[in-house]
């Protein structure tokens, strides 16, 4: 394919996101450069940064007012909340799991057992001495499986934080929490050289 031809293959498809993004304008809002974004489009226009990907996860369609954009970038960060509770969840399972363990190993139940020790029950010292073992044997098995539930929980909280590591359209706002949208890494990076390009020429 000759560069003749490319060119007009570019050109109509830049003109059909300009067409589309010029759709969402305002009354007197003019497109002043787009991209290809996904299934969709990203554009600046002369009142704001306007982005749209049908086949975004969540929202999927985003608009900033220029005066508030601090830059466009490409991430792949992903939810860190999700990464932080994961990482939580299985530190403190495996913790509850270390001590369950330890406590099964040290058999502080036989300890506490009146018979264990080979002496006859003296009034009401056996039931006590059989409570506090049913208790530790109890504790033992509750720090067991609510460390493995905790353990898994984190795993899969980590494994949803990693899902989530998916490359994002970045509209940094001053002043507040920045825009993504999810986009193939590609189109990501060509929109926000584009993006950046006309911004910077405001």
């Amino acid at each position: 394919m000759d560069d003749g031809v490319v060119s007009e293959r570019v050109g109509t498809e830049r003109a059909d996101v300009d067409a589309e993004a010029a759709r969402h304008c305002y009354e007197g809002e003019q497109v002043v450069t787009s991209a290809p974004l996904g299934a969709g489009w990203a554009a600046v226009t002369s009142h704001r940064v306007l982005a749209y990907n049908p086949a975004a996860e969540g929202r999927r369609f985003e608009a900033v007012d220029r005066p508030n954009v601090a830059g466009v970038d490409v991430d792949a960060a992903g939810d860190r909340r999700l990464l932080g509770w994961g990482l939580r969840g299985l530190l403190y399972g495996l913790a509850a799991v270390g001590g369950g363990v330890a406590l099964r190993a040290m058999r502080i139940g036989e300890t506490l057992s009146v018979d264990a020790a080979g002496s006859a029950p003296v009034g009401g010292v056996r039931a006590i001495t059989d409570a506090l073992a049913a208790a530790v044997t109890t504790l033992a098995a509750l720090l067991l499986v609510g460390g493995v539930a905790l353990a898994v929980g984190g795993l899969g909280l980590v494994g949803r934080y990693l899902h989530t590591r998916q490359p994002a359209l970045v509209i940094e706002r001053f002043g507040d929490e920045s825009v993504t949208l999810s986009t193939p890494r590609s189109d990501g990076e060509h929109a926000a050289r584009t993006l950046s390009e006309a911004l910077r020429e405001r």
